[in-house]
């Protein structure tokens, strides 16, 4: 392949970076912003609810009122989803599950960005054309960039998944009660089974991704 040609197929694996790094934060900035917002206002607002509505049923000292308190603010909540053909209880069991789901296409996403930029480092040292690839070919979590940039960037890819297994976790200790909110009969047994695949899907996403990291890549420096 000629100098000319090489240069040629570099400015295309460029391009083609640039719009799968736009498509990968725009992917990014959904699922963030998406599950900080439904955690604070809904997940967890009605998780909590829920359990100190069941510890005020056990306990004979909770008084009518606050019985009566609890019954109408959970009922805020359920309410708040207006002619939405779904329950707050329904979208709040499968939470966990879409946040797997934004996690994993995410981190597929990222696994792309790091096959083509070693593409494009190859295409760099064919050409001798000696650029720094961090500057044309940013990557979230970089070996090259400095400790507080990759920091930033793990946490932040990892924020989603830390969230997963926080709600998991959490609606597993309330399952018998959010199954009584529930408009439908399911069995706990499929929930836990969901979670259980969410939870190896994203697991397995992100041990590909250990491996695809340019830190792992002899060729790329």
């Amino acid at each position: 392949m000629s100098n000319t040609e090489t240069t040629a197929y570099l400015d295309r694996l460029l391009k083609l970076y640039e719009e799968k790094l736009n498509r990968f934060r725009l992917s990014l900035a959904l699922l963030l912003v998406g599950t900080l917002v439904f955690f604070f206002l809904i997940f967890f607002p009605y998780i909590t609810l829920l359990g100190n509505q069941e510890a005020c049923r056990e306990n004979p000292q909770c008084t009518k009122p606050e019985k009566s308190k609890l019954e109408d603010r959970l009922s805020e909540i359920t309410t708040s989803w207006g002619k939405v053909p779904i329950s707050t209880a329904e979208v709040t069991a499968l939470f966990p599950v879409g946040v797997a789901c934004g996690f994993v296409v995410v981190t597929a996403q990222l696994q792309g960005l790091i096959r083509l930029r070693r593409a494009i480092t190859q295409q760099l040292k064919a050409s001798s054309n000696y650029i720094d690839v961090t500057l044309i070919a940013p990557l979230l979590i970089d070996p090259k960039s400095g400790w507080v940039d990759r920091i930033a960037g793990v946490t932040i890819l990892l924020f989603p998944f830390c969230v997963f297994i926080y709600s998991s976790v959490k609606i597993s200790t309330r399952l018998e009660v959010l199954k009584n909110k529930l408009p439908y009969i399911q069995s706990a047994r499929f929930y836990y089974l969901i979670y259980f695949l969410s939870a190896f899907t994203a697991i397995y996403t992100l041990v590909r991704l250990s491996f695809l990291f340019p830190g792992r890549n002899k060729n790329e420096r």
